[in-house]
């Protein structure tokens, strides 16, 4: 059986991959993407993880995020993928060891517990329960 969540995941994160950035958390991995990338420091901005962007792309990486974050939502619609998206995300975040949601939800898109409509938290339930009882963690 197909995940279709996971192979959302790998789509985005080819497209993600293939974005004209780079990431760096010393001086010298900043040198190195500066010049992977054919500029300079003023002309670059800072973006999650480490991650730097020239200012020029800017509106590209926006509208590229403003998708992704747009197709799983599309896709979320479906509750056995939103189902499969908890499973997975459950044991990314480690819950079996923290019982702490948070993060799972903030992964999909979700900012906490509350903002899941009445289906969403079924299903959420659900996935934590089989999680919980299985040996997948």
């Amino acid at each position: 059986m197909v995940n279709k969540y996971l192979l959302l995941k790998e789509k985005h994160e080819k497209r993600i991959n293939n974005f004209n950035m780079f990431f760096a958390f010393s001086k010298e991995q900043l040198k190195e993407g500066l010049k992977k990338l054919n500029t300079t420091e003023q002309e670059i901005l800072s973006v999650f993880g480490g991650g730097f962007i020239k200012k020029t792309d800017k509106e590209k990486y926006i509208k590229m995020f403003k998708e992704i974050n747009q197709e799983e939502k599309d896709l979320f619609k479906e509750e056995k993928v939103l189902f499969d998206a908890f499973i997975y995300e459950l044991g990314n975040h480690e819950y079996a060891y923290s019982h702490e949601e948070t993060d799972t939800l903030q992964s999909l898109g979700f900012e906490n517990y509350e903002e899941l409509n009445k289906e969403q938290k079924k299903v959420f339930e659900q996935a934590k329960e089989k999680y919980l009882n299985s040996q997948i963690w």
